[in-house]
């Protein structure tokens, strides 16, 4: 076992090396470097070009790539981490993503697949026995380089300057820039160690195997299992994580040697088992900064009229039909371009759409395909049942996916879905039940009512078909009810949990359908094939196809088109030579970075191209009705309201972070028709107690009640649902939306709920209270001229008001609002107070108002709560507070004409 042990260290310390210089960018930049094993995979390659081809002598070949060439890439990499700064994560993925697609296409330009490459071995060939066991010098000083290197880092980042500089990065970026230490130059920095990390881990592993691109970048992919063990933050725990899947995977090899199941394949796909394991098992990974999250400005909302688009439609179709005619000799390329349009629509429903990142889709086409040639060959079933079932068993294997969505949502569903395709290929495809070890699988073409598809031009047509139903599905769903759902969610999932919609079931329901989409490209594309094998399923497809996805401009299903375009048909009529494939992967590399790094509005039409769109336009009769003025009897509350209920009470609420108590033993009322006050200091607990209420901040003690129900152990969702509806501090708006479209959803949110049937189907009652809802809603809060403008483009008096008719729309008793006049003028506060005011008359909800206005308090309030440091100090009408002794010293400085003019009583 010792010599399996060694081995397992030598290799496993070169992972390691690699995984802490990955963490160490991704710890001080926010940006996960997916291409890192790109990185070392060029280092080996450019380490062989100058030693075995060109005769430097190893240290200076070493020194060359180590500590020329990588620092001169990390300064490249730096500078496109700071042109992300304040990208969405799907902006920092797709930028990597290309980075790989760049680096990988290139090294396959220079170096083509298919020669023999071997890097002779460099390092001392001596050797001495430990414990009986033969170690080389080759093997020590790998270790020792993993060692020093870890260690070193380590202090340097503890005891340097720059080193804590770079620590310091990660918390507060304006503090450290205060104290005149530039946060870029320390991130370069960080990005030049990492590249030197990842050059020195590729330079170790080139004599050990054979020079190949895609194998080096995913073996280095590895420390991305050892990245997670770290928690991507400790580096000596990623360098502790390293070394155990380097020894784990050397004793697997010695146990499983001889295996030829699912077992052979255990060794290669220990890192992603171990990823998606903690992924989904482990507590919650502590996020590396607050960068992670900020949101690219949302691109204009601007889309040609539907009778323009609906005569594009129809000219492609005619195109496509028409294909035959002109591309006859293109017949291939021409049917699996359909087949990866409806790829694109299943992966552009769940990226685009939903706003989830997923690296695995080559996956689903694998799973369907070898699904439908063994029920449709080896068990004889039909066609359609055939690909029907193809569709049902990916569709649980999506849901399993969807479990890292619900418990790491963003980057570690992304590590998660690539984890997942890798270890599929490397454990399963080999099986008999997948692709076997045999020349391929045979996919049969349809025969349906006695007509054969079994010509080019006849299976053609019925791809076609086929494709031009997935695509009328996927638009019927994007204007859906769960459509609208997936595009709130990609906006702000927050919000949507906070208007009653379950965001989880909404998460499990698009991968499902993802999956079950995907599956049927797979057979689509194996039927165009007749014959396929696993090698054709790679998982670096997954990735080159989430890259092109995200260039493709357009809505549904232009992108898809567009996408598929390039992917297949672009280059066969290039050439059918491998050196095409690995220039587009080229180009499609480098247009993800140049999109991910453009200003938001650049991937939209120009300007001057959008009025000329739009005099194209066919004008139809106008449907859609304004917005009704609130009546008397407006649609109803929920049963506990209608029927009096006692409102919101906070008992002995008690909340710690850590050692840290940030809301101590409070209790509080509000209750249906009245405007309750929570006034305190910054930082006295005050959105702390909302976050409680709500759901979203976990309680350590004391219970919160509606209408005397517990709801402590349910999440935001139900409690919305029960009647408790909220606006946050920063705005959680669905950018990309109307106004209506946002003010319709916090009503119709709550009818999703927790049903998936619900998230799907909404009966014509419920649409017809959305639509009355939202007009009283717009009406009461003076938004009927801007129903129809996208939210991300409103002033933030006006988004404000969004955020209030929101609730307004929605079917609450109590209404939760923190600090709603934050950023409005002196007449749009006195506007709001008024505004709530007719709301709780008309509406009879209760208001709870954390609000540091106290103009706006003494107006509207007719009780006042006061927290400092956690604690309620004071309670009781406008009146009473004022005159507190505790309120003017804690919270008034001694003043009570900060309240200004007080009130005689409360308000009528």
């Amino acid at each position: 076992m010792l010599p399996f042990i060694v081995a397992g260290l030598t290799i496993g310390s070169v992972f390691a090396l690699a995984a802490v210089g990955l963490v160490l960018t991704y710890k001080t930049s926010g940006i996960f470097n997916f291409a890192h094993g790109a990185l070392a995979s060029a280092a080996a390659f450019g380490f062989y070009w100058l030693r075995d081809l060109h005769g430097v002598s190893w240290p200076l070949a070493a020194a060359l790539v180590v500590l020329v060439g990588a620092p001169l890439v990390g300064l490249l990499l730096a500078r496109i981490a700071d042109l992300l700064a304040g990208a969405s994560l799907a902006m920092k993925v797709v930028a990597m993503v290309g980075v790989l697609l760049a680096v990988q296409g290139g090294l396959q330009l220079l170096f083509p697949p298919g020669e023999s490459r071997q890097v002779a071995s460099f390092l001392p060939s001596d050797s001495f026995e430990l414990f009986g066991t033969p170690v080389t010098v080759a093997q020590l000083i790998t270790f020792a380089v993993g060692v020093l290197a870890t260690a070193g880092l380590t202090v340097f980042l503890r005891r340097s300057r720059t080193g804590l500089a770079m620590r310091a990065v990660v918390d507060d970026t304006e503090l450290l820039d205060s104290m005149g230490v530039a946060p870029q130059r320390v991130r370069r920095t960080a990005w030049i160690i990492g590249s030197m990390m990842a050059g020195a881990s590729g330079v170790l592993l080139a004599p050990l195997l054979p020079l190949d691109a895609t194998s080096i970048t995913f073996l280095v992919v590895t420390a991305f299992g050892a990245a997670a063990i770290g928690g991507f933050s400790s580096l000596p725990l990623t360098y502790a994580g390293g070394l155990a899947i380097g020894v784990g995977q050397s004793l697997l090899q010695k146990y499983f040697v001889d295996a030829t199941g699912i077992a052979g394949g255990l060794a290669s796909s220990l890192p992603f088992l171990v990823l998606f394991g903690l992924l989904v098992f482990a507590p919650r990974v502590r996020r590396p900064s607050a960068a992670e999250f900020l949101r690219r400005a949302t691109r204009p909302a601007w889309t040609a009229p539907s009778s323009v688009r609906l005569a594009g439609a129809l000219v492609l179709l005619g195109v496509l039909v028409a294909v035959p005619s002109f591309g006859a000799d293109q017949m291939l390329a021409w049917t699996r371009f359909l087949a990866y349009v409806v790829l694109f629509l299943a992966l552009g429903l769940l990226v685009r759409t939903s706003g989830q990142v997923s690296l695995a889709h080559v996956s689903f086409m694998a799973i369907g395909v070898a699904a439908f040639s063994h029920l449709a060959v080896d068990q004889g079933w039909s066609w359609p049942a055939a690909l029907l079932a193809a569709a049902a068993i990916a569709a649980p294997i999506g849901a399993l996916l969807a479990v890292p969505a619900i418990r790491f949502p963003g980057l570690y569903l992304a590590l998660a879905t690539l984890g997942f395709g890798i270890a599929l290929q490397q454990m399963f495809y080999a099986q008999d039940f997948m692709f076997g070890a045999g020349a391929g699988l045979t996919v049969p073409r349809p025969e349906l009512a006695g007509v054969s598809f079994e010509g080019d031009t006849g299976f053609y047509y019925f791809t076609l078909a086929v494709t031009a139903i997935v695509a009328l599905l996927v638009v019927g769903i994007t204007r859906s009810r769960l459509g609208r759902l997936l595009r709130a969610m990609s906006d702000s999932p927050t919000g949507l949990a906070a208007s009653g919609a379950s965001v989880n079931v909404s998460r499990v329901l698009v991968f499902c359908l993802s999956a079950s989409i995907g599956a049927v490209a797979g057979v689509l594309d194996g039927a165009a094939q007749t014959l396929v094998g696993g090698d054709q399923y790679q998982p670096i497809l997954s990735l080159q196809l989430f890259a092109v996805l995200m260039i493709a401009v357009g809505g549904v299903p232009w992108y898809a088109v567009m996408a598929a375009f390039g992917m297949v048909v672009a280059p066969a009529y290039i050439s059918t030579d491998p050196s095409v494939t690995y220039a587009f992967m080229l180009l499609f590399g480098c247009s993800a970075i140049a999109f991910a790094v453009m200003p938001p509005d650049a991937g939209t039409a120009p300007m001057w191209l959008r009025p000329l769109v739009d005099r194209l336009a066919v004008r139809w009769p106008s449907r859609r009705r304004p917005p009704a003025i609130p009546t008397a009897a407006p649609a109803p509350l929920p049963a506990a309201a209608a029927a009096g209920g006692t409102g919101l009470r906070v008992e002995d609420l008690t909340v710690r972070f850590g050692g840290l108590v940030a809301v101590d033993g409070v209790t509080l009322d509000a209750r249906p028709g009245t405007i309750t006050g929570l006034i305190g200091p910054n930082g006295a607990g005050k959105s702390t107690v909302f976050g409680a209420c709500s759901g979203l901040v976990n309680r350590s003690g004391g219970q919160v009640l509606l209408d005397d129900r517990l709801l402590s152990r349910f999440g935001p969702a139900v409690r919305a649902r029960r009647g408790l509806g909220r606006t946050f501090q920063q705005m959680e708006l669905f950018d990309s939306g109307t106004v209506r479209d946002n003010v319709a959803l916090g009503c119709e949110a709550g009818f999703a709920g927790f049903n998936p049937l619900a998230h799907l189907i909404a009966s014509r009652r419920q649409r017809r209270l959305v639509r009355q809802r939202t007009d009283e809603a717009l009406a009461m809060c003076g938004l009927g001229e801007l129903a129809d403008r996208q939210v991300a483009s409103l002033a933030t008096g006006q988004r404000r008001m969004v955020e209030l008719a929101r609730c307004a729309a929605g079917r609450y008793e109590i209404l939760l609002l923190d600090e709603p006049s934050s950023g409005l003028d002196k007449v749009e506060t006195e506007r709001f107070g008024r505004i709530l005011t007719e709301i709780v008359e008309q509406r009879g909800v209760g208001i709870l108002l954390v609000e540091h206005d106290m103009s706006l308090i003494t107006s509207i309030c007719d009780e006042v709560h006061v927290l400092d440091f956690g604690t309620k100090i004071a309670a009781g009408s406008v009146g009473e507070v004022v005159a507190s002794a505790a309120v003017q010293a804690a919270y008034l400085g001694h003043s009570s004409d900060a309240f200004g003019p007080q009130p005689e009583g409360t308000r009528s």
